[in-house]
């Protein structure tokens, strides 16, 4: 099988590439990485997602049979003034890869964000329950979805949260590099949601992958937090003393909107039979211990 890793150079890309090369999954090996496949990795540099007759082209040169789209335009706030480019990687890119694996009859899968919700449900959201996105880049993501399963019948999209790895930009190696150099940091205390390791979900992708179930999946880790825990936590974890105060919402305005409470119910996962996600307190300290 000829795989394409679609943003392979992020912090989700790199922890699904690792796997491939022999890295150690925390929950055993997935039947797809016990096969022989070539994986072709590419990144913004390589390949734009957004230039349909590129995509289509490049996976039609190299034979591609499965796409994990790990590309993504993530940064929240800038979306709010650059829609277009957000709306160009998010959903034209991520509709162009689904499109070439309708041409070449392959397997499609994308991540997307519990930013699709708007947070007033109060309660953790189904994957049936309806999307109502508060800004550009759920906006953008939500059309990828619709856009990708119109596009190709055999797409699953898994919807994760509070992304964290090793590599790349997140918000664990934020709150490290500001209480490391002013020794304090404030962080909200009133959006709830479910920080989520790479290696939880990239495990989860394989699985899927695997399998003929399409459609959409909720794929987070377990538990809730506030910002301001997750924050307090990295700082115990990093042996950081630093004063971490928690603040409101209202007191740390963004040009984006947030939802307030986007827990994600990882329920089709849990019905398959197929969920294996830790709790996000020991996914953490999975995180430290390496």
């Amino acid at each position: 099988m000829n795989i394409l890793i679609a943003g392979a150079k992020g912090q989700l890309g790199t922890e699904l590439s690792g796997y491939f090369a022999g890295g150690e999954t925390p929950f055993g090996v997935p039947s797809i990485l016990q096969g022989k496949h070539r994986v072709v990795e590419t990144d913004a540099d390589e390949l734009n997602i957004a230039d349909r007759s590129a995509v289509l082209g490049f996976c039609e040169r190299e034979a591609i049979d499965l796409v994990f789209n790990c590309a993504a335009y993530t940064d929240v706030n800038r979306a709010e003034s650059d829609e277009k480019t957000a709306f160009a990687v998010n959903a034209d890119g991520a509709e162009n890869l689904a499109l070439a694996m309708r041409a070449r009859g392959g397997r499609y899968i994308l991540i997307s964000t519990d930013y699709v919700f708007d947070g007033k449900k109060g309660s953790p959201y189904l994957e049936e329950d309806a999307c109502a996105p508060l800004g550009v880049y759920g906006r953008s993501k939500r059309e990828g979805e619709v856009r990708s399963l119109a596009a190709c019948p055999n797409t699953a999209i898994l919807r994760t949260a509070w992304l964290y790895g090793r590599t790349g930009h997140n918000f664990l190696k934020t709150v490290q590099k500001i209480c490391s150099e002013r020794g304090a940091m404030r962080v909200v205390n009133d959006q709830f949601g479910s920080p989520t390791f790479t290696q939880d979900l990239a495990y989860h992708m394989l699985v899927l992958a695997d399998r003929s179930e399409c459609g959409i999946f909720h794929a987070t880790c377990e538990g809730v937090c506030t910002w301001y825990e997750f924050a307090a936590e990295i700082a115990r974890l990093s042996d950081i003393r630093a004063e971490i105060s928690p603040c409101t919402t209202a007191e740390y305005p963004t040009p984006a909107a947030r939802p307030a409470y986007s827990v994600l119910e990882n329920g089709r996962l849990k019905a398959l039979g197929i969920h294996r996600f830790r709790h996000w307190k020991d996914a953490l300290c999975a995180y430290f211990a390496k």
